[in-house]
């Protein structure tokens, strides 16, 4: 199911996906940004684990057998008074082990269907989903 929905956020509607994005990761004591294009997801034969590349080599793992709950987290202002869209990624104690934040696109074409792709995602697996087995 995860990589069906990352398959969509990637691939869009009309060939615009999520494309410019932030992924973060957090603990108690620090937190992880980075800044990348959304054009190279890997995921590995069993299909357990995703990797994210990143330009220069700069790349994060995911395993996904360790994801229990997907949320669709859309904001219609921020504190900047902008949009804000996400997607995190929660293990079985409701902590987010990644999030996935759209950031404003450079080219401005882009943000209308950038929004309108997040906004069919949120309908068709609503707020949140459980991934629970």
């Amino acid at each position: 199911m995860i990589r069906e929905i990352l398959e969509e956020c990637q691939k869009g509607l009309d060939g615009v996906g999520f494309n410019e994005v932030v992924l973060m990761l957090t603990n108690t004591v620090s937190t992880a940004e980075v800044y990348m294009n959304l054009d190279d997801v890997r995921f590995t034969e069993k299909g357990d684990v995703v990797t994210f590349m990143a330009e220069g080599g700069t790349h994060l793992h995911m395993n996904l057998d360790d994801v229990k709950e997907l949320r669709f987290n859309y904001t219609e202002r921020n504190e900047r008074g902008e949009p804000s869209y996400s997607v995190w990624f929660l293990e079985e104690n409701q902590e987010p082990v990644l999030r996935i934040y759209l950031r404003k696109s450079d080219d401005e074409a882009t943000n209308q269907p950038r929004h309108e792709l997040f906004m069919a995602l949120l309908e068709k697996y609503g707020e949140s989903l459980s991934l629970a087995s």
